[in-house]
C-alpha cells in the first residue's frame, strides 16, 4: 500500500538513528553483532508500519529479527509504533491525561538517537563503502529497536548483496506487491529468482512463510514454489478460518487486521528448503 510522504520526513528519521548512517549493506555476514544475544536471525521482507515483526519479537526472545522496509514514511510510522510501544513515549496519551488541547509532535519527545546503531559494537564504520551491482541509497541505515529487534530501511532486490550464505534462519514476506502485469512477474518476492536468493542465504532446512490478500499472486507463488522443489509444510486458503491452527494467524500486520476483520480470506503458506 503506497504510503503518503511526510512533511519533514529525514529529519525525523535522523532523531532515531542520531544521524549515525550505517549501511545495510556493510553487515554482510555479521549480523548477528547487532544483537544482545546469539540466537536465530529471521527477517522480514517488506515490514511496512511493523506491527507484524514487532509482536514476533516479543513472542519469542531467543530469536533475532531483522525488519526491512524501503519504503522510508513507512518505516517512520514502524519507529514511531515501536517507541511508543517499547519505550512508552507517547505525548497524545500525556496531553489527554494532563487535559491539555495541545499534542506537542512525537519526534519533539523522543530522546535522539534512541534507536541508533553503535557501530564500534557492531564492528562496522559508519558510511562504510561496499560494492554491489544494484542501485543504492545513501539513505539506507539501520535501527535497534530493541534487544533482538533492528529495522533495515532499504530496498533489497538480491538478498545475497546484503547476507551470507546461511546466515538467516527463516524469512517472512507478508502482503508483498503483487506486481500484476505479466512483464512484471520476476518483481514478485516469490519469483524463482528470489527463491534462488533465499535458499542460498537460508541454513538448509529453513522456513519461508508467506501471507497475502491476493488470489493471483498467490497461484503464482505456489507454482514458483512448486518448480524449485520446495516441500510446502502449512497451507490454506482461509488463514483465519475458525478451524485453522496455524501459528501464523497468531501474528497479523495492520493491512491483514483490517482486511480479515472484513471476512476476506487470507491466503497462506509455509515451505521448507532442502
Amino acid at each position: 500500500m503506497r504510503q503518503r510522504r511526510i512533511k519533514d520526513l529525514d529529519e525525523k528519521l535522523d532523531v532515531y538513528s542520531g544521524g549515525i548512517q550505517v549501511n545495510p549493506r556493510s553487515l554482510k555476514g555479521r549480523w548477528a553483532s547487532l544483537f544482545d544475544s546469539s540466537a536465530p536471525v529471521y527477517m522480514e521482507l517488506g515490514c511496512g508500519k511493523g506491527q507484524f515483526i514487532t509482536s514476533l519479537s516479543e513472542a519469542y526472545p531467543d530469536r533475532n529479527f531483522i525488519a526491512v522496509e524501503g519504503n522510508r514514511s513507512a518505516m517512520l510510522r514502524a519507529l514511531q509504533k515501536a517507541v511508543r510501544h517499547f519505550k512508552g513515549i507517547d505525548p497524545a496519551c500525556e496531553a489527554e491525561a494532563a487535559g491539555s488541547a495541545f499534542t506537542p509532535a512525537l519526534e519533539a519527545e523522543v530522546p535522539k538517537g534512541i534507536f541508533a546503531i553503535d557501530p564500534d559494537k557492531a564492528g562496522i564504520t559508519p558510511g562504510e563503502k561496499f560494492d554491489t551491482p544494484y542501485k543504492t541509497s545513501q539513505d539506507d541505515c539501520l535501527f535497534k529497536v530493541s534487544g533482538n529487534l533492528v529495522f533495515a530501511c532499504m530496498y533489497l532486490r538480491d538478498v545475497t548483496d546484503c547476507f551470507e550464505d546461511g546466515e538467516l534462519d527463516g524469512i517472512y514476506l507478508n502482503f508483498s506487491d503483487p506486481w500484476p502485469k505479466e512483464r512484471q512477474a520476476a518483481r514478485r518476492l516469490t519469483h524463482r529468482r528470489y527463491l534462488m536468493g533465499y535458499d542460498q542465504v537460508l541454513k538448509p532446512g529453513s522456513l519461508l512463510e508467506f501471507k497475502t490478500d491476493n488470489e493471483p499472486l498467490f497461484r503464482f507463488s505456489i507454482s514458483e514454489f512448486d518448480e524449485f522443489g520446495l516441500e510446502k509444510t502449512e497451507y490454506t486458503e482461509d488463514l483465519h478460518a475458525p478451524d485453522c491452527e496455524f501459528a501464523s494467524r497468531r501474528f497479523m500486520t495492520e493491512y491483514e487486521e483490517k482486511f480479515s476483520g472484513r471476512g476476506n480470506p487470507i491466503y497462506y503458506c509455509q515451505v521448507k528448503f532442502k
